[in-house]
């Protein structure tokens, strides 16, 4: 069982890994290898499992939260199952790239950009709204049960909004950014984008935690 404690465990590994990437930056990635490991702009190194693995958590939170709900005949034990559900996918496609590769491929099909255009992120032209519509979504379906505990939907508005904003408006930025002139300011988005995209779904986690213990309290006493 996570708890608040191992939560902010996590969260310190989140800070660890934008601490040693700025670090690293500032003194001009002078070892490759390093790089490659600890690189947050990365998919096939240890940030991007760490990310993956704190989706995944938040997935097993919201699992537990379904059942917790279940057991005491509390509403919404199907909307957090589904929540679950999500937040698997998003754990797998972290690794997977499918938002990347599918948003290109539909952006590029539906002509919101040529199929010949070469984009820094193509996928967000499709998939952001379609990632803001489904949180919006899930956050309309939670927030009537969320409300019994109002600290854990403040939590999982924050959450949202940091992924978002990292997720889907910070990348977008690197539409206009070039590698020649601006690969400082692209490596600091990079790091700000992928650290906010972890920090939002340890609160999350951090939601669902508060949630599950607050209303297992209400019900043992």
């Amino acid at each position: 069982m996570i708890d608040k404690f191992e939560t902010k465990i996590l969260l310190s590994g989140v800070i660890a890994l934008a601490i040693l990437n700025l670090l690293n930056l500032a003194l001009g990635q002078p070892f490759w290898p390093i790089t490659q490991q600890i690189n947050l702009g990365s998919d096939t190194n240890f940030p991007a499992w760490y990310s993956s693995l704190l989706l995944a958590f938040a997935g097993l939170l919201a699992y537990e939260c379904s059942t917790v709900a279940k057991k005491y005949n509390t509403q919404g034990h199907i909307s957090l199952l589904l929540f679950a559900a999500l937040l698997f996918a998003m754990s797998a496609d972290e690794i997977a790239r499918i938002h990347e590769t599918l948003g290109e491929f539909l952006s590029k099909k539906s002509g919101v950009i040529d199929e010949t255009e070469s984009s820094n992120a193509p996928w967000v032209y499709i998939g952001g709204p379609i990632v803001i519509f489904v949180f919006g979504l899930v956050l309309f379906r939670l927030r009537k049960f969320l409300l019994l505990v109002p600290k854990s939907l403040t939590y999982l508005i924050i959450g949202f909004s940091c992924i978002v904003i990292g997720g889907v408006f910070l990348e977008s930025t690197t539409i206009y950014l070039n590698h020649d002139d601006l690969q400082w300011l692209w490596d600091i988005e990079i790091v700000a984008e992928e650290t906010l995209e972890m920090v939002g779904t340890i609160m999350i986690m951090f939601a669902l935690v508060v949630w599950r213990d607050e209303i297992t309290k209400q019900n043992i006493v």
